[in-house]
C-alpha cells in the first residue's frame, strides 16, 4: 500500500532490529478530533500500526514499553513467547480487527512484563477506540471503564511524571474526559472541577477542560 512504509525499531525483548508498518506522514489526514483525544482520520489510520510484533522472537509490544527486568525476560522465554501466535499481518497492511487483536496481545504482554499502569491504561483506551471505529459501543464503554479505573488509581497514588508515567495535568484531563465519554455526569463534573480549582494545573489545560465540559453540557443538556 503506497501510504505505508517500513519502519525499523528495536524489540523490547530480544533487542534485535525488526520492522513494522507505519503511515507516511504526508498521507495522514485528520478529519476531526473527539474531546477524549481520539482522532478521526481520512484514509490510512495510524492507530492501526502502533502495536509491533518482532519478526525474530514473536514478542508483541508497543513503543511506550520500558526496559524489561531480568526475571521478566526469563518468564517470557519460558512461559510466554512460545504461546504467542505469529501474525503475518503484523508486518503488512492491517484491518481494524487485526489491529484490535494486536492491541489486546500488547496489553497482555504489558501486564506480564510489569509495564507501568499508565501504559496499561493507554492500551485499554486504544482498544476502546478500535471498538469505536467498529461501532461496538458496548465493548468501547467496557474498555473505557477499565481504563478510567486505572487512571484514577494512578491519580490517587501519583508521585511524578517520570515514575507514574504520565504528566499530572494530562492525567487529570484524561480522567475527566473518559468519564464524560462514559456519560457519568457527576463523575465528569467532579474531575473537571478539580482541574478548574487547582492552583498547579496549567492555564492551557484549564482552557481545554472548560471547552470539553461546556461541549459536554451542551450535548447532554446538563
Amino acid at each position: 500500500m503506497p501510504e505505508l512504509y517500513s519502519k525499523k525499531c528495536k524489540c523490547t525483548y530480544c533487542l534485535k532490529e525488526t520492522e513494522t508498518k507505519r503511515v507516511l506522514s504526508r498521507h495522514i489526514r485528520v478529519e476531526r478530533t473527539d474531546f477524549d483525544g481520539f482522532v478521526h482520520y481520512q484514509g490510512s489510520n495510524p492507530y492501526l500500526y502502533e502495536p509491533i510484533q518482532c519478526s525474530h522472537c514473536r514478542f508483541i509490544f508497543h513503543e511506550s514499553f520500558e526496559k524489561l527486568r531480568t526475571d521478566v525476560r526469563q518468564t517470557l522465554e519460558e512461559q510466554i513467547l512460545p504461546t504467542l501466535p505469529v501474525l503475518p499481518f503484523a508486518t503488512t497492511e492491517r484491518t481494524i480487527e487485526q489491529a484490535l487483536q494486536l492491541y489486546k496481545l500488547a496489553l497482555y504482554t504489558a501486564q506480564v512484563t510489569g509495564q507501568k499502569e499508565a501504559i496499561l491504561a493507554m492500551l485499554g483506551v486504544r482498544i476502546a477506540w478500535m471498538y469505536r471505529i467498529l461501532g461496538d459501543e458496548a465493548q468501547e464503554l467496557q474498555w473505557m471503564e477499565r481504563s478510567v479505573t486505572k487512571y484514577e488509581a494512578l491519580y490517587l497514588n501519583y508521585t511524578d511524571a517520570i515514575r507514574t508515567g504520565i504528566p499530572h495535568d494530562v492525567l487529570l484531563l484524561r480522567i475527566s474526559d473518559l468519564y464524560a465519554v462514559l456519560k457519568r455526569t457527576d463523575d465528569a463534573k467532579q474531575w473537571y472541577g478539580l482541574i478548574f480549582q487547582s492552583k498547579i494545573v496549567s492555564d492551557r489545560t484549564k482552557k481545554e477542560a472548560r471547552e470539553h465540559w461546556e461541549l459536554y453540557r451542551e450535548t447532554h443538556n446538563v
